[in-house]
């Protein structure tokens, strides 16, 4: 439960503390066919305290001045009058739902309360998923057709919101359901979740279904690579539920908390495919990037297709890959090539024959100015087959496919092969005939 919620069991809004509902909802007697159904703890707070204590939750867009705190509602003091309209909207509804208790992320968190505010972000996903319901309000929309351009689908938290929920209810901006249908749960509205679907890029199963954890890690950072927060680090702080992660909050660190959130990530998932983003790195590692926006679409189509082996383990890229001191540790297969700059400014990563075996397209290439000062470049592909030639460890690769790669550089001065940020996503193509080809695998630090 959470830590505060308002009581709307009468035409007044109260700001009660977990521990006083019990003061409010007496706790009943359970009958015999309930009592047949408890068999432990976890049984009587589903059947008997759930239904008691179940609340509704809001997901709005929040204003740029004016929300109700905690304080305003708790010692009545006036706010903006916007603010607290809108506020008052959510509890009519949520009361002609049928609800008594209902949860706002405006006043039910005291903000004054480092400690109190470290658990509501953490458990924020959890709270949205064990509400009875979600109320939405579409602040930029008056039907379906005007959502595409509403600004809630465009916010970095309302993406954890509408993905915890369960069971979701979407209302206009003059506050009247968005749908006119008799479902009780909008998430169950095929049509309408198809239309959101394409709003977000997310799939229906996903927007009815969604189960956090940390895997697919590319697929939600495509997600989350749409939306904005007002604050640096809420881009990662508004993750932590959907990855299923736990990580300190700290407000001030800047983006140095998505940085963290991708260690932990890393920590606990092995997909290769989560190193394919584009753009600025984070200041710490050449390996994690700066935020989720730099997970930019790219054309996968001509990869090798997903395969498990007999530890039902994904047979392509490094599965072993870590965080160390010296940065990511990972076997790449390196393939030592040239980059020649073009006229509009980009370049070419060409790998002539003398270097490998094996024969490559050329490939694009965007960076900055600070390419300059390498001498030296290769390409480290990422997602090869795991294999053995010749009694050693073999990136394999496979004739006309695409392969994921990173542009590695070596300065005039350096030992060391490092990441080289690039503007666009690297794939290299195979162009050459038969079986295969086995490439050795170097073990690098980025």
């Amino acid at each position: 439960m959470p830590t505060h919620l308002i009581y709307i069991g009468d035409e007044k809004m109260m700001i009660v503390r977990r521990g006083e509902l019990s003061r409010l909802f007496k706790p009943r007697v359970p009958n015999g066919s309930e009592l047949n159904k408890i068999q432990s703890s976890k049984d009587a707070i589903r059947e008997l305290v759930k239904p008691v204590l179940k609340y509704a939750i809001f997901s709005h867009r929040w204003l740029r001045e004016g929300e109700p705190t905690l304080q305003d509602i708790h010692h009545g003091r006036e706010c903006g009058k916007d603010g607290f309209q809108k506020l008052s909207k959510f509890c009519e509804k949520a009361r002609e739902l049928g609800y008594q208790l209902a949860w706002s992320d405006t006043c039910c968190i005291d903000k004054t309360n480092n400690t109190e505010l470290d658990e509501a972000i953490r458990a924020m996903f959890k709270w949205y998923r064990n509400a009875d319901i979600c109320i939405v309000h579409l602040a930029d929309s008056l039907d379906s057709q005007q959502m595409k351009n509403d600004v809630w689908f465009t916010r970095g938290w309302t993406l954890q919101e509408l993905l915890a929920s369960l069971s979701i209810k979407f209302f206009r901006k003059d506050w009247k359901p968005l749908c006119h249908t008799d479902l009780p749960n909008d998430k169950h509205n095929v049509q309408l979740m198809k239309e959101i679907s394409t709003i977000t890029s997310i799939s229906v199963q996903d927007l009815q279904n969604f189960s956090p954890g940390p895997t697919q890690i590319r697929k939600k950072m495509k997600w989350a690579s749409k939306r904005m927060t007002t604050r640096v680090e809420d881009a990662a702080y508004s993750l932590i539920g959907i990855f299923d992660v736990s990580m300190p909050i700290a407000y001030g660190e800047g983006e140095w908390a998505f940085h963290r959130l991708m260690e932990v990530i890393i920590q606990r998932c092995d997909e290769w495919d989560m190193f394919a983003w584009a753009g600025p790195s984070s200041s710490h590692s050449a390996a994690i990037p700066r935020s989720p926006r730099c997970y930019c679409p790219f054309d996968a189509s001509r990869f090798p297709e997903e395969r498990k082996d007999e530890q039902n383990r994904e047979v392509h890229g490094d599965n072993k890959f870590m965080l160390t001191r010296q940065g990511l540790q990972i076997k790449l297969a390196v393939v030592n090539g040239e980059l020649q700059r073009q006229h509009d400014r980009t370049f070419r990563f060409i790998v002539p024959a003398k270097f490998t075996t094996a024969s490559f397209a050329p490939v694009a290439v965007q960076a900055s100015r600070l390419i300059d000062k390498y001498r030296e470049f290769a390409l480290g592909i990422i997602n090869y087959e795991r294999g053995q030639h010749r009694d050693k460890e073999a990136g394999v690769l496979y004739p006309q496919k695409d392969y994921l790669c990173f542009l590695l550089g070596r300065t005039a001065e350096g030992k060391e092969l490092q990441k080289v940020n690039t503007s666009n996503v690297l794939t290299v193509r195979t162009t050459f005939a038969g079986w295969g080809s086995f490439e050795p695998l170097v073990v690098l630090w980025l």
